[in-house]
């Protein structure tokens, strides 16, 4: 073992250790519960007065609809929804306030709402208050067999400084947003057998997205040190998971827009099944984007606009370089669809503008990915791919940052790979199945058998939990 490996283990074991340290014990890693609501909903709904939501256990009734948005204000409340429906409204259908403890939903089914959020405080932007927002984060909040469908925002957004809110068990569908979104400055969180499924496909005003204006399942936007294991991530419009520290865009515009100051970093993902997508996992996801509609308030460490003709013929390009947009860049059309944007230009640029993401050292163990374009993209440093299945013939790893390599000169450094299994229809190794950009990378661990497996017979449908 080198001393690099070494190195870098203590770093994955470190995460793992801080996974579950800080986050409520979960189900067993190959046991999985029954997604969604536990109460068969009847054919008929009836409309229903929500009762008050005090201290102990709140009952609703199995075949009422609720038209009203609920919030939770108090500590120690179970709100057991027995299955009925909660829906018809474009604001949040379940808001649980900062500061409480020991707050569970379950058997929920909400239909055609804004989601549910875990709401958060928004400290100033120095240390001391964004450690006192954490310190009075909500403390034992737990999310579970819920079905959540036809979102009009997210389906369940764990607001900023959010710390060790559990979601299981659940199901996060056909929302027009992002399924499940852990905010910036939240961390120690625990998303955990859940399936997410067909988000982010169209906008509020039912136009699809395209490009990368789509959607993924779960957004980890400057959210550190969170669990997320045993789920499903299946047809999802852009993508499964995808880490970053956005920008702080619409700095300019949105009142409510504040910096990110901490990466997704430290993340750990195992167990996870990801197929019917494009891409699996992005690690810093707007590591080489063009983000001139985003108004971004950091700033850039590069002479923006930086044009695109290196990305026109002198590098090597691997698959999902295309889901960029290089050669047809959709993101400007953002403005017929988002109010907040800027104008669209014609004709699309030939040059970017382009920001640094942040999403280092998170571990990548015992994932299975089947029927995608590419499993795994990594743009930041210290990430570590251990263990994985990859089941078919697409591009099973991307290593590399184009402009960050180029212009700020700084290759992606200390990537393990390790022990990963193909599953070739074509016999192809694990590696020659993935793109390691040449000069893009730096220090990278490799621990890899040379040869895949043309007999996919034992590993011909991804399995949740460990491989």
């Amino acid at each position: 073992m080198t001393k690099r490996w070494k190195r870098m283990h203590s770093v994955w074991i470190a995460s793992l250790f801080l996974a579950f340290a800080f986050s409520p014990v979960v189900t067993d890693a190959v046991a999985v519960s029954e997604y969604g609501a536990l109460t068969e909903a009847p054919q008929d709904l009836r409309n229903c007065e929500l009762p008050e939501i005090t201290q102990g256990t709140i009952r609703l009734e199995s075949g009422c609809r609720y038209t009203r948005s609920i919030t939770i204000a108090t500590s120690d409340v179970v709100l057991d929804c027995q299955g009925a429906t909660i829906t018809g409204m474009h604001r949040r259908g379940i808001v649980i306030r900062p500061g409480l403890k020991n707050v569970s939903v379950r058997d929920c089914r909400l239909h055609d709402t804004g989601g549910i959020l875990i709401e958060g405080q928004t400290p100033e932007d120095d240390l001391p208050s964004r450690e006192a927002a954490r310190a009075g984060s909500s403390e034992g909040v737990v999310l579970e067999h819920l079905t959540i469908t036809s979102s009009y925002m997210t389906g369940i957004f764990v607001d900023h400084y959010v710390v060790g809110a559990v979601i299981r068990n659940s199901i996060v569908a056909d929302g027009h947003h992002v399924g499940i979104y852990l905010e910036h400055g939240s961390r120690k969180n625990t998303v955990s057998g859940n399936l997410i499924r067909n988000n982010g496909l169209f906008t509020n005003f039912g136009i699809r997205r395209v490009g990368p204006t789509r959607r993924e399942g779960l957004s980890v936007d400057g959210s550190a040190f969170n669990l997320i294991e045993n789920n499903v991530f299946d047809g999802n419009a852009f993508g499964g998971i995808f880490h970053y520290k956005n920008c702080w865009e619409f700095h300019t515009t949105n009142p409510e827009s504040r910096p990110r100051l901490q990466g997704s970093d430290g993340n750990v993902i195992r167990g996870n099944v990801f197929r019917n997508m494009d891409i699996g996992i992005w690690v810093a996801s707007r590591q080489s984007r063009d983000l001139v509609m985003w108004d971004c308030g950091d700033k850039s460490p590069y002479e923006n606009p930086v044009s695109l003709e290196m990305m026109m013929g002198e590098r090597e390009w691997g698959l999902s370089d295309e889901f960029q947009g290089y050669h047809f860049n959709p993101e400007l059309i953002a403005g017929f669809v988002d109010k907040r944007a800027l104008s669209p230009r014609w004709p699309f640029p030939t040059k970017l503008h382009l920001y640094e993401d942040f999403a280092k050292d998170n571990v990548y163990e015992d994932n299975c990915f089947e029927w995608l374009e590419t499993g795994i993209r990594i743009e930041d440093d210290g990430n570590a791919v251990i263990g994985n299945r990859f089941i078919g013939d697409f591009e099973y790893l991307y290593l590399g940052s184009p402009f960050r390599t180029k212009f700020l000169e700084r290759p992606i450094k200390d990537t393990v790979i390790a022990n990963n299994r193909a599953y070739s229809p074509s016999g192809r190794s694990f590696l020659e199945n993935s793109f390691l950009a040449e000069g893009e990378h730096t220090g990278t661990v490799i621990e890899q058998q040379n040869a895949g497996s043309p007999d996919i017979s034992q590993g011909a449908t991804c399995a949740v939990g460990p491989s």
